[in-house]
């Protein structure tokens, strides 16, 4: 059996197994939520801690602050986002319904939007002055 030889355009005759390294968008996506999730997965988790036995009224004191507040939207607007590229890695993968598969990819983008929207609303309410 005869191997013909790949034409790439990016690195020539042959090279179509040489890594180039960089990937897909998505994949990229992938990789740079994650490393961002990193940090504010911490900081959020440390913030939570913190509030651990405290009275509810002291928990929304320390809401009210800035920076607990930005970093735990900022983490379910990351972790929704970076959930939502790996849905659609699995629906592009083991959907093979094309009009199944436009509408899963609808739904999970609608659905990774109302999850980090309603996160937000949350802690905005709980921060809120009363």
């Amino acid at each position: 059996m005869s191997r013909s030889t790949f034409q790439s355009g990016r690195s020539g005759k042959g090279g179509a197994f040489v890594s180039d390294r960089e990937g897909s968008l998505h994949a990229l996506a992938m990789r740079h939520s994650a490393r961002a999730l990193a940090p504010l997965a911490i900081l959020s988790i440390w913030h939570i801690v913190g509030l651990v036995g405290k009275p509810y009224e002291a928990a929304r004191a320390e809401l009210a602050r800035p920076l607990p507040a930005i970093a735990l939207i900022a983490f379910i607007a990351v972790v929704a986002y970076h959930a939502r590229l790996g849905m659609e890695n699995i629906i592009e993968d083991y959907v093979h319904d094309e009009a199944l598969k436009a509408t899963a990819l609808a739904v999970n983008k609608w659905a990774a939007i109302a999850i980090a929207a309603i996160w937000t609303l949350a802690i905005m309410i709980i921060a809120a002055p009363r």
